[in-house]
This record gives structure tokens, sequence and C-alpha cells, in this order.
């Protein structure tokens, strides 16, 4: 189906130019005139969707990728959301799952995009928000852990931030598979052990800041370990 639907990419941001560089169609800016197609893929923040969609013509074929808005904000079109669990860029070769709902028309647009993108449509989403949450807790909020354990090693070593989070990376991308292939038993580390000796001398040597989220992910540890 994709391949004789013509689709405009909206949105110049790294998804939109990402797929639509993949895809080999043109992308426009959120902001500028919309030309005519087939179908149209919504790849802006997440904010400007309902007002695009508003420009476009009535029953139009829509894809958006907000992961916290559902097709209903497409109202008024044949709509869908293809949301990949994925930031962009990534490395070559590495697996983008998506989740997809919506019209039937759509959707079998969004199969059929997800496939000759490479990307692995798993199923829809019942639960919008606490869906979005999730994604983004292994996103932004592990992207925060990393670039906030990357200044504390930097500072403790005297590297610098990048090489210190090129340090970081084999421990963060091992324990990451470990948790990822057994679960809360995998997690390693003083809360782990009960050792509150340990835990105690690290919140005597972190900036204040960080505390919260250390005395936080802490309980988190040892109430999952506790199962």
């Amino acid at each position: 189906m994709a391949d004789e639907t013509s689709i405009v990419v909206v949105g110049r941001g790294r998804l939109g130019s990402a797929v639509a560089s993949a895809l080999g169609v043109s992308a426009v800016a959120h902001d500028a005139p919309l030309p005519s197609a087939d179908a149209y893929w919504l790849a802006v923040p997440d904010r400007a969707i309902a007002t695009i969609s508003g420009a476009l013509p009535p029953g139009a074929l829509v894809l958006h990728s907000a992961g916290s808005l559902g097709p209903e904000v497409l109202a008024g079109h044949r709509g869908a959301v293809l949301h990949p669990l994925m930031t962009f860029p990534h490395p070559p070769g590495t697996t983008v799952p998506a989740t997809l709902d919506g019209h039937p028309e759509a959707v079998a647009l969004g199969v059929a995009l997800a496939a000759r993108l490479g990307w692995t449509v798993v199923g829809g989403v019942d639960d919008r928000v606490r869906y979005h949450a999730a994604c983004c807790l292994v996103s932004g909020h592990l992207a925060a852990l990393v670039a906030d354990a990357a200044t504390l090693l930097a500072g403790a070593t005297g590297v610098s931030e990048s090489v210190a989070r090129d340090t970081l990376a084999p421990l963060a991308a091992a324990s990451l598979a470990r948790v990822v292939a057994a679960g809360p038993v995998a997690i390693t580390g003083p809360a782990a052990r009960g050792d509150a000796a340990t835990i105690a001398a690290h919140r005597a040597a972190l900036p204040a800041e960080l505390l919260p989220t250390y005395d936080a992910l802490t309980v988190r540890i040892e109430k999952l370990r506790s199962r």
C-alpha cells in the first residue's frame, strides 16, 4: 500500500528527517504550506498535531507519531498513531519496536510503512498515559541518569565528561542487558545488598540536587529486590 501512496512527512526534526530519508519521500516544516498528497505523516511536537490535523482536507489519511496522544487527536480524518519506541538517530541495525492504533485504512498504511522502515509492530496501546510514561522512564529519564553519573565520575577522576560517558557505557549496557533478561533479580549495588553504610557514604558525598533521585531509586531497588 505504501508503495502506491504518495506520502508527505510533516516535520523536519530528528524523526521526520530520518523517516523521510529512509522512505525516499519529501519532508516539509511543520509551519510550511502543506502540499497535496494521498497521505500525511505528522512527525511534529505533540502540541502541534491538532492544529496541523485541522488544516488537512477532511477525511485525509493521516499518521502521527506522538506516544502521548491517541488517534482521537486526528478526529475527522482516517487517522492512526504509529509510534516507534526508539530515539532518533540511532545506530544502524537497531531493533525498532512500534505500536499502532487507529482507523483500519491508516493502520494498513502504518503496517506497510513500518515494514519498509524495518520496524516491528508489536500491537496497540490500551492506556496511553502509562504507556508513554514507561517509554520516558527508559529514554529521557535513563539518559538523565547517565548524564549525572558521568558528571560525578568526571569530578572523581579528573577525566572529561565525554570520556566519563564512554567509561560508564559498558557498565550501563551490561546492567541493562541483565535486567532485561532476568528482571529485578539482576539489579546489583548497595541498595540491592542492604548495605546501609555504603548508601550513607554515597549520600554524604552526593550534591544536594541529586539526593532526591538517589533516595527515590534506593527505595525502589529495595522494594523490587524484596519481591
